[in-house]
């Protein structure tokens, strides 16, 4: 058995090669369930954000690796050798510790920010719900939203941290010198459409129009944070009147064209700034070549976080100690699940010894049926503080990769190395 994470993120590969693989909401589950269903992964959780797509899986062995990548090119339509110039493959302890840095934001682009468990919590719900996890990645995803939630909290590292929609609004800020006055049209009605909102109303901007695909989630966000929703068919007026662009749809295509920049642009004097947040990205690139046109996508983000990591650096050190013992936990873990057939094993037959003695000790005697209850319950209770021992100690083998065999259980764990047996005949000499 073998746990594995493959995937890209802004520290492997820039946004043009990472929009390629990222996933639409919803759309991974399909390929979740055929890589589940076509036995290329025994468990799988898909985990596609702005920032990052990754497969945390449980493998048979290192070779069906080639064939997870195979289908991710095939899913998404591109080049499998190009995955592998800017893909990282990570397994057991380092796939472990991954994922815990991971839930901690301790690997985001903007360390400390919140947004990351939320996205690891429902990446997790989607697998379960497509039924592609088990015992392996059932306690892995547990046990890091966990991580995650302790590293917050007893660090402090999102005390000071910025998010990406808050450098968004800063950034913002910055070309105009202040949003007091200026108009903002938001793409997008996702959760991150919705905290950019809400960080532009927090530096001056009270006009805010949100466009959406689905024109009721615009409408219902708008009544929710005092906007005004808007349809995309009136996506050139709007433009119009905008000073600030946030998208955040990630469609999959150009929702904002180059053509229609610059015609908006030949109509007003004022700056056009664009903040492209989606991956794959929304605005065309050919953009920020346009006078007065300014566009930062995802990667451009980073310039500002930098300006901002002395702050943290002392919190995600205290993080880094926090997940150590955490990974050792469960790599401890991990090592049991060999032996679990073994400790199946010596359980079903010392229950079987358990009835069969108790059965014959119930015809001897003569016993009501509160009796015989508690005389099975005892039995059960002899069984249970009988075995605690040998299983902590198969346990602890599993441990330190010294797993006894079935054949040496039966002699050492149940005492009979130490003791001498001497047959005698029953017939006179």
């Amino acid at each position: 058995m073998l746990i594995a994470v493959a995937g890209m993120s802004h520290r492997s590969a820039p946004v043009e090669v990472r929009e390629r693989i990222a996933f639409p909401p919803c759309a991974g589950r399909n390929f979740l369930r055929r890589l589940k269903e076509e036995g290329v992964v025994a468990e799988a959780v898909l985990l596609s954000t702005c920032n990052r797509t990754e497969i945390y899986a449980v493998l048979e062995n290192e070779e069906d690796h080639f064939q997870m990548l195979d289908r991710l090119a095939e899913d998404r339509e591109v080049d499998r050798s190009s995955l592998e110039q800017d893909i990282y493959w990570l397994t057991d302890e380092r796939a472990v510790r991954h994922l815990y840095r991971v839930a901690s934001s301790l690997d985001s682009m903007v360390v400390g920010e919140a947004q990351i468990l939320g996205q690891v919590r429902e990446a997790y719900r989607a697998a379960t719900e497509e039924k592609c996890t088990g015992p392996v990645l059932n306690r892995l995803f547990h046990t890091s939203l966990r991580v995650g939630k302790k590293v917050r909290s007893e660090t402090g590292i999102g005390d000071s941290s910025l998010s990406v929609p808050h450098v968004a609004a800063k950034l913002a800020e910055e070309v105009f010198g202040t949003l007091e006055g200026r108009r903002a049209l938001v793409l997008g009605a996702g959760d991150m459409g919705e905290l950019v909102i809400k960080h532009l109303k927090g530096r001056g901007i009270e006009d805010i129009r949100i466009a959406n695909r689905t024109p009721e989630r615009a409408r219902l966000l708008a009544e929710r944070i005092g906007g005004y929703a808007v349809g995309f068919d009136d996506l050139d007026g709007e433009l119009l009147r905008a000073d600030v662009v946030v998208s955040s749809t990630g469609s999959g295509e150009w929702v904002v064209s180059s053509e229609k920049v610059a015609d908006a642009l030949s109509h007003r004097e004022e700056p056009l700034f664009f903040v492209d947040i989606a991956v794959p990205r929304d605005v065309d690139p050919v953009v920020q070549t346009l006078n007065r046109a300014y566009l930062y996508d995802i990667d451009d983000l980073q310039a500002v976080v930098e300006r901002n990591a002395g702050d943290r650096k002392a919190a995600a050190e205290r993080g880094e100690a926090l997940i150590s013992p955490a990974v050792f936990e469960f790599m401890s873990w991990v090592s049991t699940l060999d032996v679990v057939p073994l400790i199946k094993e010596l359980r079903n037959e010392a229950e079987s010894i358990r009835r069969h003695e108790l059965s014959r000790a119930l015809k001897r005697l003569d016993l009501s049926p509160e009796e015989e209850k508690t005389l099975e319950r005892m039995s059960q209770s002899l069984v249970n503080k009988l075995l605690h021992g040998p299983i902590q100690e198969i346990k602890a083998r599993a441990e330190t990769a010294s797993a006894p065999e079935s054949n040496e259980i039966r002699r050492h764990l149940l005492g009979l190395e130490e003791i001498e047996v001497e047959f005698h005949s029953s017939e006179s000499p």
